[in-house]
């Protein structure tokens, strides 16, 4: 039996030294096989992959709906503190007298054209009456 083996791997040698169409014939069985190996290895590699960059996607978005509302209540907080800002700017400013000017020159104007009938408008050196 031994005999007949070595006898088998002596010609089978000879023949790839030899024949050329044989050698192409082994040669691409042996490559093709562990060419099919390798893609069945990578393409469960591959899944493997996708399902992490799955797993990822779903916790950034997680972590985005996170950011959004945080940035939501962010906006309404200086929203908020903005308004309260410009409350007390203007309740300084009424304090000092800056609103009650503008509104002294409205009472005014609103007076002229309700008893005259004049219409007040605001001109390139100040205040224009029309009859």
């Amino acid at each position: 039996m031994q005999l007949e083996l070595d006898e088998l791997k002596t010609k089978i040698l000879e023949l790839l030294k030899k024949d050329e169409e044989f050698r192409y014939a082994i040669a691409g069985l042996i490559g093709m096989e562990e060419i099919l190996r390798r893609l069945d290895s990578n393409e469960k590699e591959l899944v493997k992959l996708w399902e992490e960059i799955k797993k990822l996607r779903e916790d950034m978005i997680m972590g985005f709906t996170g950011h959004d509302e945080e940035l939501k209540k962010l906006r309404e907080d200086m929203s908020a503190g903005f308004s309260y800002m410009g409350r007390r700017l203007d309740a300084l400013g009424a304090r000092w007298g800056l609103m009650s000017e503008g509104a002294f020159r409205e009472g005014i104007r609103a007076l002229i054209e309700r008893e005259f009938g004049w219409k007040v408008e605001r001109g390139g050196l100040g205040l224009i009456v029309r009859a």
